[in-house]
C-alpha cells in the first residue's frame, strides 16, 4: 500500500501557497467564456486540429422535474483571430478527434438519444453513427449528416480515436441475449468504414477505450465480466491490431474491481500503455481505490505484467477526478490520477503522477497538489508533459471543486515544476487539455459552476514555451509523419460508470 511521503506533501502544499506569484506571469491567457445560460454544463473536451485550431465540445442539458434531460451536444471551432464559432445541436456518443491538417471525426446519436432521464439510463440502447467535419475557418460538419453504423448500441459504452492521416477507430458495446459484444469499425485515410468486426462475444463488456500508433497499430482496451460458479471474474483486457496484421488474441491485464476507468495510449514508435482505477460497485465504496498500468513494447509483443501504481489507504469513499495517461512519440508514457489518503473521513485525495521510460516500468510517484481531482495529461513531441487538476475546496468532499491549475515537466525532466493558476476560485470542474505537438501550445477548457450564476464553458491557452517559438516548422519537420492522439479517453461521456 501506498502511503503519502511527508517531503512530497509539504513540498506540494508550498506549491499551492506559491500559486498566486505563478499566476501574476501566468504564461496561460485570460479565460473566455464560450457559452453560458445553459442550467447545466457537462463533458467539456478539448482537441486540437492539425492546423493548431481549438476544437471545442460540451454537453448543454435543461431539467424536467429536477432531472437532467433534453439534452444536446454542440461544437465550436477557433478562428484566426482566437475568437469561437459554435455550431448547432447534436448529441455526440464520443469526445471529437482530429487528423489531417483541418479533419474532424465525430461519433453520433441520434438527436432524439440526448435525454438523460432515468429511463433513458435504464434502456441504453441505441442507434450509432457517425459525421466528418473540417475546422475551423469555418467549422463544418459532413452534408452527408449522420451515418449509421450500429442499428443499436449501448450510449454509454463508446470510443473514437484517430492518428494524423485519417485512421479513425470507433468501438461500441451491443447487448444481446445473456452476453455483450464489443464492436469495432475502422477508416482508413479517404475510405468509409468497413465492415465492424466483434472482437469481444461473451460476458459483459463495459468502458472501452481506443488509441492508434502513428504506424497504424491500433489499441482497444475494456473491461469484461464473466459469471460462472463461484465469484465473478472481473478483468480488463486489450487486444491489438498490429498495421497490415489480423487482430491478436485478446490479454488480461489485471483485474477489475467491479467498475473500471481505463485509458488507452499508443506512441507514435508503437508502444502502448493501458492504465485503469478501479472500485467496487454499488452505492457505497467497500475495497479500496486500485490503480494500475501495463505497457507493451512496439511490434509482436504483448502488454507486460500490469504494475499496481497505488492501493488507496480507506475503502470506504469514492475517488476524486478521473485516471488520464499520455505517451510521447519516443514512448514515454505518463499515468494521472488522484488518490485516497486517510483510513477513515475526512480523506483527503492527493494528485499523483507516474512516469514509465525505455523500461516500462512506472518510477516513484510525485504528488503535486496535497487535495485535488485530476484532470488530464498531455505530451508534446519533444515530450515535454502538461498535468492539469481542479482544487478541492472542503475536506473529504470529493466531487466540489474550485480552482484549475497546471504543472509542466520539461522535456527530459524528472520533476514537474510549481503549479500555475489556469483559471480563478470559480467552482471550476472537469478540466480537460490538448497539446499542440509541433509547438507545445496547450489549450484548456473547464465549466464554471459559481452559486448564483449561469453555468459557463471556460477557455484559455497557454503560450508555447519560448524554446521552441520560431521553431515550429523545425520541430515539425521531425515529427512522425501521423502522430497519434496521446490518450483516449475514459469513456464517451467521461464519467464514471458502474459497471457489472
Amino acid at each position: 500500500m501506498y502511503k503519502l511521503p511527508v517531503a512530497p506533501a509539504l513540498a506540494a502544499l508550498a506549491f499551492i501557497a506559491a500559486a498566486p506569484a505563478a499566476h501574476a506571469a501566468s504564461p496561460w491567457s485570460p479565460p473566455v467564456t464560450i457559452e453560458s445560460g445553459i442550467p447545466q454544463v457537462g463533458e467539456p473536451e478539448v482537441t486540437l486540429a492539425g492546423n493548431g485550431r481549438a476544437v471545442l465540445s460540451a454537453r448543454l442539458t435543461t431539467q424536467a422535474q429536477g432531472v437532467p434531460s433534453r439534452g444536446f451536444s454542440r461544437l465550436w471551432g477557433e478562428q484566426p483571430d482566437g475568437s469561437f464559432a459554435g455550431r448547432a445541436r447534436l448529441v455526440l456518443a464520443a469526445p471529437p478527434v482530429a487528423y489531417a491538417g483541418s479533419r474532424l471525426a465525430l461519433l453520433r446519436l441520434p438527436l432524439a438519444a440526448g435525454d438523460l432521464t432515468i429511463g433513458d439510463l435504464e434502456d441504453p440502447d441505441t442507434s450509432l453513427g457517425y459525421s466528418l467535419g473540417r475546422c475551423c475557418g469555418t467549422l463544418e460538419v459532413d452534408p452527408g449528416g449522420y451515418r449509421r453504423l450500429a442499428a443499436r448500441a449501448d450510449r454509454t459504452s463508446t470510443a473514437l480515436a484517430a492518428n494524423r492521416r485519417g485512421d479513425v477507430a470507433a468501438a461500441w458495446v451491443e447487448h444481446r441475449s445473456g452476453r455483450d459484444h464489443l464492436v469495432v469499425a475502422v477508416r482508413g485515410p479517404n475510405r468509409p468504414f468497413g465492415r465492424p468486426s466483434v472482437i469481444a462475444g461473451s460476458g459483459f463488456i463495459s468502458a472501452p477505450s481506443v488509441a492508434w500508433s502513428a504506424r497504424g497499430d491500433l489499441l482497444v482496451a475494456y473491461q469484461r465480466s464473466i459469471s460462472r460458479r463461484g465469484p465473478t471474474d472481473r478483468r480488463v483486457e486489450a487486444r491489438v491490431r498490429r498495421a497490415g496484421h489480423s487482430w491478436g488474441r485478446a490479454q488480461r491485464l489485471g483485474a477489475s474491481s467491479g467498475f473500471s476507468e481505463i485509458t488507452a495510449a499508443a506512441a507514435a514508435n508503437g508502444r502502448m500503455l493501458v492504465a485503469w482505477g478501479t472500485q467496487d460497485i454499488g452505492e457505497e465504496a467497500n475495497t479500496p481505490w486500485i490503480v494500475r498500468a501495463a505497457m507493451r513494447q512496439a511490434g509482436p509483443h504483448s502488454f507486460r505484467a500490469a504494475q499496481e501504481l497505488e492501493v488507496s489507504e480507506g475503502d470506504d469513499e469514492r475517488p476524486a477526478g478521473t485516471v488520464a495517461a499520455a505517451i510521447a512519440p519516443a514512448g514515454t508514457a505518463t499515468v494521472t490520477w488522484s488518490g485516497i489518503a486517510g483510513t477513515r473521513h475526512p480523506h483527503t485525495f492527493p494528485l499523483r503522477v507516474a512516469t514509465a521510460g525505455s523500461s516500462l516500468r512506472f518510477g516513484e510517484l510525485q504528488t503535486l497538489a496535497p487535495n485535488a481531482a485530476a484532470g488530464d495529461v498531455a505530451m508534446d513531441a519533444r515530450g515535454a508533459t502538461l498535468v492539469i487538476w481542479a482544487t478541492l475546496s472542503i475536506a473529504g468532499i470529493n466531487q466540489l471543486t474550485e480552482q484549475v491549475f497546471a504543472s509542466v515537466r520539461p522535456p527530459g525532466g524528472a520533476t514537474f515544476a510549481a503549479p500555475e493558476a489556469v483559471s480563478s476560485a470559480e467552482r471550476a470542474e472537469l478540466p480537460r487539455v490538448a497539446l499542440e505537438p509541433a509547438t507545445g501550445r496547450a489549450a484548456v477548457v473547464w465549466v464554471s459552476r459559481v452559486q448564483g450564476l449561469a453555468q459557463r464553458l471556460r477557455f484559455t491557452s497557454r503560450r508555447p514555451p519560448a524554446a521552441t517559438r520560431g521553431r515550429a516548422r523545425e520541430v515539425r519537420e521531425h515529427l512522425p509523419r501521423n502522430p497519434g492522439p496521446g490518450t483516449s479517453r475514459v469513456s464517451a461521456t467521461g464519467h464514471r460508470r458502474l459497471v457489472r
